[in-house]
């Protein structure tokens, strides 16, 4: 007999029995009606409860195992968002510091203009105080630049001494100074917003 495509076994069981039953007489079919035929079991359902343990079993093992991934997930997504601060700060520094080498290169010409400042007589020819004008007012607003790019002038005449910025190149007596302090400086000093450029060369008091 041909199924019907749209058949389920269970019909196709049916329709077979109900064809065996009418080859075997009617007076077999009122003494002996068909029995009922359980469905047979999906494929892959559990069939006792051993298979419904072992079903929980790997429930739960799927389960840890999709915790301990999630666990290392948000690991990962933490040290990536601590590479993503750090790479910015290094971006923020660089920017900040990196004028670094054309500011140590003015540092020169900012010592020259303070020399010819110190030997400028006190009092000269008003030729002479129009120049001592002149020249600083130039360090003056040379200074103002730089200080927007984070140049700070190391603390001078009178100032702690501190080995960190000041270069001690000799010692003087205590006369109207205190103890460690900065009697006289020699070369200014200078930092990048919180990064020595160069030391201060001092004379300190003892």
């Amino acid at each position: 007999m041909t199924s019907h495509p749209y058949k389920s076994k269970v019909d196709e069981l049916r329709d077979a029995l109900k064809t065996r039953g009418t080859t075997t007489g009617a007076s077999d079919r009122a003494s002996s009606p068909p029995a009922e035929i359980p469905p047979e079991p999906l494929e892959g359902a559990p069939t006792d409860e051993k298979s419904y343990g072992d079903i929980e079993a790997q429930i739960r093992a799927a389960e840890e195992e999709a915790k301990s991934h999630y666990d290392k997930l948000l690991r990962v997504m933490a040290e990536f968002e601590n590479f993503k601060k750090r790479i910015q700060k290094e971006k923020e520094e660089h920017l900040q510091y990196s004028n670094e080498r054309l500011l140590k290169e003015l540092l020169p010409v900012l010592d020259d203009l303070d020399r010819v400042l110190e030997h400028l007589p006190e009092v000269g020819t008003p030729e002479v105080e129009a120049l001592a004008e002149g020249i600083g007012l130039v360090r003056k607003n040379m200074c103002a630049a730089l200080e927007k790019c984070g140049l700070k002038e190391v603390a001078g005449h009178g100032a702690p001494f501190d080995p960190a910025v000041h270069e001690a190149i000799a010692t003087g007596s205590t006369d109207g100074a205190s103890p460690d302090t900065v009697m006289a400086v020699h070369r200014k000093g200078y930092l990048l917003f919180d990064r020595l450029l160069r030391p201060a060369m001092v004379t300190v008091a003892k």
